[in-house]
């Protein structure tokens, strides 16, 4: 009896941690306010928990969005960053909502950036929509996340201050 309950409560633990970590493909699509001009681009992405996440851009190739722990790193059409979060409260909230974001934890960006947070759910998907109380210029004014009914990431919406918007679709 004693093996059955270790070989499920070992295999309830891999699937859990399973579950936390993949491997898949995305497409972006960025949205200028102003002139409504759409820029598109394309990777692939890997996520491991709780803090490891590489988006390496096939299109435009050689682009990369990286966080590792609580480095952030990328080079995106010629503007880059590598930065300790940190000392750097924005950055690592920014950083955070992302993380967060993409394991689930959406009650967390609510916490950590002031939001507002509704959640509707319909055939076990969800629809999550996150508003900022108190948006500043350099952080996001809102989320959008949609997750799969296996509880994956399938769409991330992030709206800036200037209200550019990028839109993720994931291939998990």
């Amino acid at each position: 009896m004693k093996k059955i309950i270790t070989f499920i409560a070992c295999f309830a633990l891999l699937t859990s941690a399973a579950a936390q970590n993949f491997e898949g493909k995305f497409t972006q699509t960025k949205t200028l306010k102003v002139s409504g001009k759409q820029i598109h681009s394309q990777g692939t992405i890997t996520y491991q928990s709780p803090d490891q996440l590489a988006m390496m851009y096939t299109e435009p190739a050689g682009d990369y969005f990286i966080i590792d722990g609580p480095y952030l790193r990328m080079d995106l059409r010629g503007i880059s960053l590598d930065v300790d979060t940190t000392g750097n409260k924005t950055v690592r909230a920014q950083r955070n909502a992302i993380l967060y974001g993409v394991s689930g934890k959406y009650e967390d960006i609510a916490a950590e950036m002031d939001a507002e947070c509704t959640v509707t759910s319909a055939a076990g998907k969800k629809h999550v929509v996150l508003k900022m109380r108190k948006p500043t210029p350099k952080s996001y004014s809102g989320m959008v996340l949609d997750y799969d009914k296996n509880g994956k990431l399938t769409r991330m919406v992030l709206e800036e201050f200037s209200g550019i918007t990028t839109e993720y679709l994931l291939e998990l």
